[in-house]
């Protein structure tokens, strides 16, 4: 599956989201990346996916709180969770960049040496 194709499905239930702006945040991550769709497909995947969320973040920072009596409507954690999952992608993309989804962590010394 391509990577527009893919990054439709995931943004699908995302209002405003448009196939112009699929096929813009594919193209702008590969000129990011300096990779091609058939160099590494998920690398390329999850660069695009963090920077379409990276993009609906900042649309969604002009959202706001309004409570009315017994009324209330609070959009502001929109941009922080949209910014959660842009971070997200971004791990997955280097995690893919450096070799096929494989990690490695290291934790630190007991001594803290």
């Amino acid at each position: 599956m391509a990577v527009s194709d893919r990054l439709q499905t995931r943004l699908a239930k995302v209002p405003g989201v448009t196939p112009y702006d699929v096929a813009m945040w594919a193209e702008e991550s590969e000129t990011e990346s300096g990779l091609t769709e058939s160099e590494n497909e998920n690398a390329v995947f999850y660069l695009a996916l963090a920077i379409a969320y990276e993009t609906i973040a900042a649309n969604a920072a002009q959202f706001f709180k309004y409570t009315d009596g017994e009324e209330s409507v609070d959009k502001t954690n929109i941009h922080a969770n949209y910014v959660k999952l842009a971070t997200a992608a971004r791990k997955n993309y280097r995690k893919y960049l450096r070799g096929r989804g494989a990690s490695q962590s290291h934790t630190g010394r007991a001594d803290e040496r």
